[in-house]
């Protein structure tokens, strides 16, 4: 078993629940152009998130979580933008077994916001996803837009909270000004049809109330 990572590089913006995804079909910025779109079928995520009892990770912008479900379930360790980067560093472990504590692979990358404390779940999020990949030319996948229906449970008060949010995330290789191009573009069809950039830090921060 080893690791992976990435960089993430998306957007978020909050919708109600009568809102309809646009088409983004040729909508272009910076020698980027969506020439087609490709539908996939609804998923759903179930995901864990990991803090300390004060939050220590929420705090440095830091979130881990165990999903299932989708292409991409396994851990999850997403880590704040490095000065003058672009994006956040999203680090991958396979998901193993449902009673598996923590990789330590994970735990160590993370070691001194821990300060030696010990991260137990703090809140689950039950999401139902639709991703609509955007293509260029020829098949290029050069961003998906993932429609989320959230459920948030936080696992220590037992409050629920619930909201829908697209978020745009460029695919690997499609960064810089051309990517950047790129999200405003689409962001242009998302706002006109009633999305609203989001202020929110992360999907554990507005689970949990702390932006309340």
């Amino acid at each position: 078993m080893s690791r992976t990572e990435q960089i993430e590089i998306e957007r978020k913006y909050d919708v109600d629940r009568a809102a309809v995804l646009p088409d983004p079909t040729g909508a272009a910025g910076e020698g980027l152009a969506i020439d087609r779109i490709d539908v996939r079928a609804a998923v759903d995520l179930t995901a864990t998130y990991w803090d300390t009892p004060g939050h220590a990770l929420l705090g440095a912008r830091t979130t881990l979580r165990r999903r299932e479900g989708g292409g991409d379930e396994g851990w999850h360790l997403k880590l704040p933008p490095q000065a003058g980067g672009q994006g956040r560093r999203e680090v991958h472990w396979p998901l193993g077994a449902a009673d598996e504590s923590v990789p330590r692979d994970l735990l160590e990358l993370v070691a001194g916001e821990l300060d030696g404390r010990e991260v137990a779940p703090v809140l689950r999020l039950e999401t139902t996803r639709t991703v609509t990949v955007l293509e260029a030319a020829h098949g290029r996948a050069l961003a998906e837009i993932a429609d989320d229906d959230v459920t948030a449970s936080d696992l220590v008060s037992g409050a629920r909270r619930s909201w829908r949010e697209w978020e745009v995330e460029l695919a690997p290789g499609v960064d810089g000004q051309p990517g950047e191009g790129l999200l405003d573009a689409v962001e242009e069809r998302l706002v006109a049809a009633g999305a609203v950039v989001s202020t929110s830090k992360s999907k554990l921060a507005r689970g949990l109330g702390a932006e309340d």
